[in-house]
This record gives C-alpha cells, structure tokens and sequence, in this order.
C-alpha cells in the first residue's frame, strides 16, 4: 500500500518518479506471475454471480460493479484499505465507491506540504482497466478452464488491478512535473483544448521504446523456471535456468506488450485528461 503520510514536493521529481515506475514494473511483473499459476476460471468474472447472494449482489451493483464474485472480494478489501487511509493519497483510487472513511482521520493522514500536489480533478481510468485486465491479459496468462481456486484467482487479481493501476496513476505526478516546468507551453495547450497537442508533448517514444525493452528483460529473468542438478558439482554451478522457452512462466514478450498497449496508453490518458481538467492562470490585463 502507497505510503499515505509523507507525500510532499519531491514527489514530482522526474528522477524520484522514475526510480518508482521502475520498482513498480517488478511488482506488476511478479503479480502477473502469481495470477498466471491458476487457469481462467470465468466463473469469477460471471456478471450477477449465482455464488453470491441477492443482498451481496444489490450492494455490488451500487457501488459500480457487475455483481461479479471477483468484484465482492475486491470491493471489501477496498472498504479495508479505505479505512487505512490508503486512498487519501493522490496516485491511489478505488475501483468501487462509495468507500469507509479513514479510521484514524483526514488530518493525521494528510501530506507534509501545505499546498496540494494536485490540481483538483476527477480523473479515474479503472473501469476501462478492470475491462481490459479481464478479457484481454488473463485471457492470454492464464490456462482455459477452472481449478476451483475461485478465493485464490480473486485475490491474486487485486493484487494485479491495484499494482497496475497505482502504477498508471503516477502520471499525475509525470503530468503536474511537465506541467510545472514548462508552464507556458501547456497553459497555451490547455486553453486552446489541444489534446493532440498535449499528447504529443507528454509522449516519449524512444523513453517508452526502452522502457518495454527492460520489462521484458526482466520478464525473462523473473519467470524463468529454474532446475536443481543435485550431482557433486560446486553449488554456483548447481542451479540452472532451463533453456526451454516453454520455461517461462509467462510469455516475456507478452508482458511488455501489456505495457505498450495497455499500461502506457492508460497512463498517457490519465496525464491528458488531468490537464485538461486545469485551468490555466490567465495575467490580468493591464
């Protein structure tokens, strides 16, 4: 969970940012991992689920969901972490609403800085994430079929969902950081409604280019299948990555295609959306 009580100016850092994204990539990398070890089971994801009951299902259905059974698990461990104060900060927010208030608090909870690290706004991509996490990636990570693991298949989801979504809502820092130092460009961008403009502004290819050259890199360290060989030989010699490619846990090349067309494209909208939402400080006339 994102650390709710020391948020302050350094946040917008480039360099701090980068080092975060980059720790990030690990923990979605992994994440993807623990959900490819269990098939589909679609049961999970099955609109107005027969496995909960009516009540379970209308309480579902007004917090936003499709009375799935995947969602109860993900919306109560929303209302716990709500009560942690997990979505008082700034890159974390829910996929159900409306959620607890924070057991201990707004003002114990609030960043150090004084002034707002944000601009107000509204901007908020989960639905179209949770859509396409379900049909589009465990689809492809994941085995047809079901083991019955439905209480272990809707954990290791949140898991996936809330790391991945963290991840793409730290482009509110990415957006406010450009935003600040070059103020004049996007105050012109954003007064004439230029999204293409601001996309294209905020957009780095060869930054992203490299980017999904090291996730699949590390895919490929991070899922290999290791062999013991138990003979006399040297311990350093010991263990072994099979050379099989069917080895991986999960396609390497696959999961960078999550972030090429799925991650990145989300962040890159959230940042166009956030500054859009701002409204430029326009010098009074003289």
């Amino acid at each position: 969970m994102a650390n709710t009580s020391n948020v302050g100016p350094e946040a917008l850092d480039l360099a701090n940012i980068r080092t975060t994204l980059c720790r990030m990539e690990d923990s979605i990398i992994f994440s993807l991992i623990e959900r490819a070890q269990y098939p589909i089971n679609p049961e999970v994801y099955q609109a107005d689920s027969p496995l909960l009951s009516e009540f379970v299902r209308h309480q579902l259905r007004t917090s936003g969901s499709n009375g799935c059974y995947a969602d109860r698990f993900l919306y109560r461990t929303e209302c716990l972490h709500a009560e942690a104060g997990r979505y008082i900060h700034p890159t974390e927010h829910s996929f159900f609403a409306p959620l607890p208030d924070p057991l201990i608090g707004d003002s114990h909870l609030q960043a150090s800085s004084s002034e707002p690290l944000l601009y107000p706004h509204k901007v908020n991509i989960n639905q179209k994430l949770l859509d396409l996490y379900r049909t589009k990636i465990v689809p492809e990570i994941c085995a047809e079929g079901g083991d019955s693991n439905l209480g272990s298949v809707s954990t290791t989801d949140i898991q996936v969902l809330q790391t991945i979504a963290t991840r793409i809502y730290y482009g509110l820092f990415v957006a406010e950081s450009k935003l600040r130092s070059e103020r004049e460009r996007f105050n012109k961008l954003i007064s004439e409604r230029d999204t293409d403009g601001i996309m294209a502004a905020i957009t780095k290819p060869e930054v992203e280019k490299r980017n999904i050259r090291r996730v699949i890199k590390k895919c490929e360290t991070f899922s290999q299948e290791v062999t013991v060989d138990d003979s006399n030989a040297p311990p350093a010699k010991r263990a072994k990555v099979s050379d099989a490619a069917a080895a991986y846990k999960v396609t390497p090349e696959f999961v960078g295609s999550v972030f090429e067309k799925f991650i990145m494209p989300l962040t890159r909208e959230v940042e166009v959306d956030y500054l859009l939402n701002y409204v430029p400080v326009v010098a009074d006339a003289k």
